[in-house]
C-alpha cells in the first residue's frame, strides 16, 4: 500500500498540482475530499477545481519538485520546493511579476486508493518577501552589542 500511495501522491501533485489538470481530480480524490491550506479547507471536488484554477491564473509558472516522502499508516508526507512568478492580484497584492522559491510539506490522507484529505504547509514568508509583497526593516535583525 505504502509504493502505491506514495506513487498516487506523486500523480497528485505532478497532473493537478503542476499542470493543473482538473478534469482528472476524481481520480486521485474522493468525493468528500477536503484542501487544508494556510487560508482556508477548501471541500469538496468542485471548490477544489477553483483553488487550483485560481493558483494557476496567479502564478501560470508554478512547480512543485517533490524533494522526499514518507507513507506510512495510510498517509504520505512529501517535502517540496515550490516556485512560480507572480503574475496577478493575490488578496490584495497586485502582481510584482517577480519570481519566488520556497518550500512546502504537502500531507495526504489515504482512504483506499484515494486522497480524502491534504494538509499543506508553505513558507510563505519567504515567497512574499522574494516577490516584494512585505519588505524587512533594516536593522530589526540586528543585535544592539
Amino acid at each position: 500500500m505504502s509504493s502505491d500511495s506514495k506513487q498516487i501522491a506523486h500523480e497528485f501533485i505532478e497532473e493537478v498540482l503542476n499542470k493543473g489538470d482538473l478534469q482528472n481530480i476524481e481520480s486521485f480524490v474522493t468525493p468528500d475530499f477536503i484542501y487544508h491550506n494556510a487560508v482556508e479547507d477548501v471541500k469538496g471536488i468542485e471548490n477544489f477545481r477553483e483553488c487550483i484554477s485560481s493558483d494557476h491564473s496567479i502564478y501560470p509558472d508554478i512547480h512543485l519538485t517533490i524533494l522526499d516522502s514518507i507513507a506510512e499508516l495510510g498517509k504520505v508526507s512529501t517535502a517540496f520546493i515550490v516556485e512560480g512568478t507572480h503574475r496577478k492580484e493575490f488578496r490584495g497584492i497586485p502582481a510584482t511579476n517577480k519570481k519566488f522559491e520556497t518550500v512546502g510539506v504537502n500531507i495526504c490522507h489515504f482512504e483506499g486508493n484515494k486522497i480524502k484529505e491534504a494538509w499543506v504547509i508553505v513558507d510563505g514568508l519567504t515567497a512574499a518577501l522574494q516577490v516584494g509583497a512585505v519588505k524587512t526593516v533594516e536593522g530589526a535583525n540586528q543585535s544592539k552589542t
